[in-house]
């Protein structure tokens, strides 16, 4: 089902997309100060097949063609700023690369303005038009499959809802067939048809178009039945398997790759496994570190070493050891925001904590204190964005009574993170808390992107302004 409309709806969209494409493009030279009869000109006209080809290339590569499923408004803008963004650059990049070979050449930049700006509006209203009134012609019952599911745990009643929510699918849901009803609450067993043997004849009554199996995998022998069932009488039968037992939580995105011919489930999508996303995260950690380095630490450095030394005794900076990436220990380094004591290295700061200077206190609720680490992200032992690397202590005790706690060294340690942004920084005083922090490191390693690391910097430049109740 999902190839059938993925290549609907990409035809659909890039025969729209064009359209308006193109028709931006002759406005543009319509209300520029350039005659628009121009555009039949063959230079032009070259430009115009370019503009077309780099759409194509561009909304491949921005993922605009895999849109079916995205109904919320931001998603679909963040798509479509992703697509306008690539043609934008790869369009000036055409100009300024065939200037020099004719100098008559001279396209002006207001009409790719006027294009780009007409295109983008009418893109939106056009995309985010066609899958609401998708939505409203499948939720009025035009061109929907029927379809049951055979078993009703947590995994069918999971589905049985997702069904209903994503009326873009297609799917009327009938019924649940199972052989245990009385093992569900009510409200489960009002949609509870019959067993598994009554689905048989319920499918073939009522002409089936594709039953969901969400049996558990100790049902193996029932499962082969119903695919043999369907494959006897034309009904599709697709498999719901129940991951719930390995899964982090319901969000986690399931992936199957084939290794020659056999499928291997990865239960864990990580899109810094990808060595692409890798090689931008460490370019984008070595060019802000820099700036760092060169434009605040220059300065600041001198000036804080000046003040600790005069407020207490002992180095400027803090050196500990701590837990890195593959669980590997490195000394992290900060400001010193502490008298000389026999604990630093195994007690947390608590509020109110006499072993704070004073101008400690004012590093650690601003978070300044933090600053020398950009040279730990120089070197490549940390990045700007991910998991707060935790003492050794801290790693051996928690990693026994926490789930997924190793799951956050998949990654390289960050000064600031996802948890930090959320509320979950500071002392510990509960298991609880660290396991919120834990859920959310994990649920970053899992949805990392390059557009969520820029909004948890600015998150954190937010909270450093306003303060934090959690810093100190």
């Amino acid at each position: 089902m999902r190839k059938k409309i993925t290549n609907f709806y990409v035809s659909i969209h890039a025969i729209g997309d064009l359209l308006i494409l193109n028709v931006a493009y002759i406005i543009g030279h319509y209300f520029s100060f350039w005659n628009y009869l121009q555009i039949f000109d063959t230079k032009y006209l070259q430009l115009w097949i370019y503009l077309n080809i780099i759409y194509l290339f561009s909304a491949q590569l921005s993922g605009t063609f895999d849109m079916y499923r995205n109904t919320r408004f931001f998603t679909l803008l963040a798509a479509l700023l992703r697509l306008f963004f690539l043609q934008i650059v790869l369009a000036f990049s055409y100009i300024v690369v065939f200037k020099d070979f004719n100098q008559t050449f001279k396209l002006s930049r207001e009409v790719l303005m006027v294009m780009y700006i007409t295109s983008f509006i009418f893109t939106m209203i056009w995309r985010f038009g066609f899958i609401k009134t998708v939505r409203i012609y499948r939720a009025r019952g035009f061109n929907n499959r029927k379809v049951m599911i055979i078993g009703a745990g947590d995994t069918a009643q999971e589905f049985k809802k997702m069904l209903e929510h994503k009326i873009e699918y297609g799917y009327q849901f009938l019924g649940f067939f199972d052989d245990e009803p009385t093992k569900y609450n009510a409200e489960t067993r009002k949609h509870i048809l019959g067993n598994i043997e009554d689905a048989k004849k319920f499918a073939l009554d009522n002409k089936i178009d594709e039953f969901f199996c969400a049996l558990p995998y100790q049902e193996e022998e029932k499962t082969r039945h119903l695919i043999e069932f369907g494959d006897e009488n034309l009904i599709r039968v697709k498999i719901v398997p129940d991951l719930s037992r390995f899964l982090t939580h319901h969000l986690n995105k399931v992936e199957i790759e084939y290794y020659g011919q056999i499928p291997v489930m990865t239960l864990r999508n990580e899109p810094l496994e990808n060595i692409v996303n890798r090689i931008v995260k460490r370019l984008f950690d070595i060019g802000f570190s820099i700036f760092i380095i060169l434009f605040i630490l220059s300065w600041f450095v001198p000036l804080m070493a000046i003040i600790i030394k005069l407020t207490s005794k002992g180095p400027v900076f803090f050196v500990q050891e701590r837990s890195g990436i593959k669980n590997l220990a490195f000394r992290v380094i900060k400001f010193r925001t502490m008298y000389i004591n026999s604990d630093a290295h195994y007690k947390q700061a608590t509020r109110y904590d006499q072993r704070i200077t004073p101008i400690g206190k004012f590093l650690r609720r601003t978070n300044l204190d933090e600053l020398p680490q950009f040279i730990n992200v120089f070197f490549g032992q940390m990045s700007v964005i991910g998991p707060r690397p935790h003492m050794l202590k801290h790693t051996q005790e928690y990693s026994k009574i926490i789930d997924k706690f190793m799951v956050r060294h998949f990654v390289k340690p960050g000064i600031t993170g996802w948890a930090q942004v959320n509320g979950y920084r500071g002392e510990t005083r509960e298991v609880t808390d660290m396991e919120g922090r834990v859920r959310a490191d994990v649920w970053y390693i899992e949805n990392w992107s390059f557009a969520l690391d820029l909004k948890i910097i600015i998150m954190t430049i937010i909270n450093m302004l306003r303060g934090e109740e959690n810093a100190f």
